[in-house]
């Protein structure tokens, strides 16, 4: 009966602590945000990119698992992928015969990025938006931030201010430590020198 007699008297215990009301502590309480003041909501959090650029191709993170479609991928597959990724096809499709290593073909997406393609072979990419790779590097990062990829270097070409590191090209608005690269590419693109 003492065990009975001691588990109830736990109970009720239990039971009165979940309804009272919490302790204040009047230091707390004299610095605490009034009470029809809003707390502000959560910051949301950010969309996964649906393109992660890299130095041998790209990557789409959504699908599971993750699906790379690395260079000399058909182009007929690259360009169903990146539609499937970014949610809408090509807004130009087309090709240039006057590129440095001869006649390209292309396939746009405005605003993101253009897919460079050789024999119908997807050879380059060409970031012409907020697309990032796995480190965060993209169009508006900084040298300093671009000189911690491996392989890192820089010269002044015909180009302007240009960079090769970890497969990535591009150009920088200077040698400055905080110059924004202007200019991303991997593999084969249409650059003219």
């Amino acid at each position: 009966m003492y065990k009975l007699t001691i588990g109830a008297g736990l109970i009720l215990l239990g039971l009165a602590a979940c309804d009272a009301e919490p302790a204040r502590n009047e230091s707390m309480a004299n610095s605490a945000t009034p009470a029809n003041a809003s707390v502000p909501a959560p910051a949301p959090v950010a969309a996964a990119a649906p393109i992660v650029l890299e130095g041998a191709g790209l990557r789409i993170p959504g699908e599971s698992p993750p699906r790379t479609l690395a260079f000399d991928m058909p182009k007929a597959a690259t360009v169903e992928a990146l539609t499937k990724a970014l949610g809408r096809p090509p807004t130009e499709r087309g090709a240039n015969e006057e590129c440095g290593g001869g006649g390209m073909e292309f396939a746009a997406w405005e605003g993101e990025i253009v897919a460079w393609f050789l024999d119908d072979r997807f050879a380059g990419w060409d970031n012409k938006g907020g697309l990032k790779t796995i480190q965060g590097i993209g169009i508006g990062s900084t040298l300093a931030q671009v000189s911690a990829l491996p392989g890192f270097e820089v010269e002044e070409s015909t180009l302007g201010t240009e960079f090769r590191a970890g497969g990535l090209s591009g150009i920088l608005a200077s040698k400055a430590p905080d110059a924004k690269v202007t200019h991303l590419w991997g593999g084969a693109t249409c650059v003219f020198r």
